[in-house]
């Protein structure tokens, strides 16, 4: 089977997961059904002895081995080390490796302890918090894409196209080179670009990669296209602060110094962060699309336009998805001004909640499958542009020599500082082709000896379009990039049961699955509502614009809170246990996730000590937060069976033993959500259906 019958192609990029990171545990008891080529099992975490894989650190005094299962949704929740030189630290265990060493993986754990370090983390912290690197997600605990995988096709052979991070890499899938660049920031062209980063001690990355673009080629081949972004290059609070920050400056202390500091710097910053055309990604950092496509700019739309396009059927022949970017030190210890700099998006990438990431992909296979006749012409390519986030144990294909530099025996446009050869790839990166003309239970891998990486995507494209002449203009790497094409097995299109994940229509008496949504209703006929974003101590919050208020969000002055109406929020019960039941019964505990767009990834329900009433924030992994984030069901109705849509339940939480979620009806109104001993109990009731 080939593309002929395949009308739209749909690329997400998402960001920084291991292949084992993710999908190690897919095939854990059971195996695919179809392999093409059967050379091998599927290349997952079952059946490895992970002791092989024991890392250590601190002088041998700490180690850690892979381990299945995470702590938490955002492990982990520092930001590990992704520059080339960190990433030979976590390949070799060191910066110096002898030539042509295959990867040994036992580095990764003593990088990210470095990480910590950096961090000024104290001995102890850096102890405990040191192994989460190796901890890896389970099928439950990352049900969109391991239902995805398991659905349709899954590539247990797909690399980054760098030993790196993430310009580098994105530049591949684009332009098929990074142009030498091995790091974000080697190809900045603007020196305010550094000035900043001496600043604030942040890298911006705002790099210029002059190469033809798979748009350029698109172009040419008379094929529509579009880009659709969620968001600035880097978070669109700073072009707040820009503007407001005589009224910041109130509630922040030392906001007036910092931006005293960038104002040399004020038109520049906003033209990453305006969330207009000119701050959007890939529109900065691939100038030959600007420069060399007609009308280019109509082509780069936001993400809400995709889910309208592709539910109306309309979506051109190639679409390119930006996530919203996760910038971030920490989860939840980001320090003064890295509360200004930081955001934490729906791209997986760690320190930010796979929760989010989770509800993007959703979301986006949601909108394509809505449309059934032109969900049959259609591919989704889900795949990462980096692996750094975790272990991965594959390392056959990291050898030097497995890819072709793309500019063969010549030199490239830059001449990197560590003289990388760009002849040997990143680890491997979860990737996903999700079609009707795909067969259930697949993995595909590279039918030649290249391994796929992200050129394979150019290649692939111009194979569609029966345009392989253009694809030398990429270079040596993407002429020698294997097409996934094989992946698209079928003459007919499938029409199987709706995956398990999707919001469709629930009735009374039907058992409530984590990571279902669901509206809670009250005692009183009331339902949690959308949240309402406000100042935590009451006063002078109704009267800040919401762009400010946001900015406060991220220093905990201000938080979404949840509210009482006839309105109906979009919630869900998830849990941190490695192996959840599928079922919900009393006595589970739970953490309550909100799927409303306001909150964002800052979205797991708390009672907290700094306000009276509950309010959203990122999850905590530990300790008394965690506790405050964790709730017990009880239920009201039949005790002894699994939770049922319809049925009553009270909401008991976890460190606050005495309490339960309830209307506080000491405001007016009573629309505020708090935690009293004798609280309200909630009745559980279908939530929206998206398809």
């Amino acid at each position: 089977m080939s593309l002929d019958k395949i009308e739209h192609v749909v690329v997400l990029m998402l960001e920084n997961r291991t292949f084992d990171s993710l999908l190690g545990w897919t095939y854990e008891r059971d195996a695919p059904a179809f392999i093409p080529p059967a050379t091998a099992p599927y290349r997952g975490l079952q059946g490895v002895n992970l002791d092989n894989f024991v890392n250590t650190a601190l002088n041998g005094t700490l180690s850690a081995k892979p381990t299945r299962g995470v702590t938490g949704f955002t492990v982990p929740d520092f930001a590990p080390g992704e520059s080339f030189q960190q990433v030979l630290t976590q390949f070799y265990n060191t910066q110096s490796p002898p030539p042509n060493t295959l990867p040994s993986m036992k580095g990764v754990l003593e990088d990210f302890v470095q990480v910590l370090k950096h961090r000024k983390l104290s001995d102890a912290d850096i102890r405990r918090l040191g192994p989460m690197v190796m901890q890896s997600f389970t099928q439950a605990q990352a049900p969109v894409l391991n239902q995805l995988a398991r659905h349709y096709a899954v590539s247990d052979a797909w690399h980054a196209s760098v030993p790196s991070q993430t310009n580098p890499n994105r530049s591949f899938l684009m332009c098929g080179t990074s142009n030498g660049m091995i790091n974000n920031g080697d190809l900045e062209t603007d020196p305010r670009a550094k000035k900043i980063q001496e600043l604030v001690g942040m890298a911006i990355g705002d790099d210029r990669v002059n190469a033809p673009t798979i748009f350029n080629a698109l172009a040419t081949a008379g094929a529509d296209w579009a880009v659709f972004y969620e968001t600035s290059y880097l978070p669109q609070k700073i072009s707040t602060l820009l503007n407001e920050v005589t009224t910041i400056a109130r509630f922040i202390p030392g906001i007036r110094q910092i931006f005293d500091a960038l104002s040399p710097y004020t038109d520049y910053l906003k033209s990453l962060t305006s969330g207009n055309l000119d701050s959007c990604y890939t529109w900065r950092l691939f100038p030959q699309i600007k420069d060399k496509i007609p009308g280019a700019a109509s082509r780069f739309r936001k993400t809400s336009d995709f889910h309208y396009l592709a539910r109306s059927g309309r979506l051109p022949k190639f679409s390119y998805i930006e996530p919203f970017w996760s910038i971030a030190h920490s989860t939840v210890d980001n320090k003064g001004y890295e509360n200004l700099f930081s955001a934490l998006g729906n791209d997986y990438h760690p320190p930010g909640s796979v929760l989010a990431g989770e509800q993007f992909v959703k979301e986006i296979y949601s909108s394509l499958i809505a449309n059934k006749a032109a969900w049959e012409k259609t591919l989704l390519l889900i795949t990462f542009d980096e692996f750094v986030g975790s272990f991965d144990h594959q390392t056959a294909d990291l050898k030097a020599g497995k890819v072709k530099p793309p500019w063969g025996s010549g030199k490239p446009p830059y001449e990197n500082s560590a003289k990388f050869k760009f002849d040997r790839l990143g680890a491997r990166v979860p990737t996903i082709v999700v079609s009707p003309y795909v067969q259930k239970g697949s993995v595909f891998r590279s039918r030649t000896e290249t391994p796929f990486d992200h050129a394979s995507v150019i290649t692939t494209m111009m194979e569609k379009l029966k345009r392989p002449d253009l694809v030398p203009q990429f270079g040596e790497r993407a002429k020698n990039a294997p097409s996934f094409a094989h992946a698209v097995t079928l003459t007919t299109p499938r029409t199987d049961p709706i995956l398990p994940f999707v919001d469709v229509q629930r009735r009374a008496g039907e058992p409530v699955l984590y990571g279902q949504t669901f509206h809670l209703k009250n005692q009183n006929g009331k339902y949690l509502a959308p949240a309402y974003c406000t100042l935590k101590v009451a006063g002078g919050g109704s009267v800040l614009s919401q762009a400010i208020l946001d900015l406060l969000v991220a220093y905990d002055i201000a938080a979404y809170f949840p509210r009482l109406d006839d309105k109906k929020a979009p919630v869900s019960f998830v849990t941190q246990a490695t192996d959840p039941p599928t079922e919900i019964h009393n006595g589970s505990k739970v953490l309550l996730v909100s799927r409303e767009p306001g909150p964002g990834a800052r979205n797991i329900l708390g009672a907290w000590a700094d306000s009276h009433d509950c309010y959203y924030h990122d999850e905590y992994l530990e300790g008394v937060n965690r506790d405050k984030q964790t709730w017990v069901i009880r239920k009201l109705d039949n005790p002894g069976g699994p939770l049922r849509y319809g049925e009553r339940i009270h909401l008991d939480n976890v460190h606050f033993r005495d309490q339960r979620l309830t209307q506080d009806s000491r405001w007016f109104m009573g629309e505020w959500i708090t935690t009293e001993k004798n609280g309200n109990y909630w009745t559980v009731e279908p939530g929206p259906v998206a398809v």
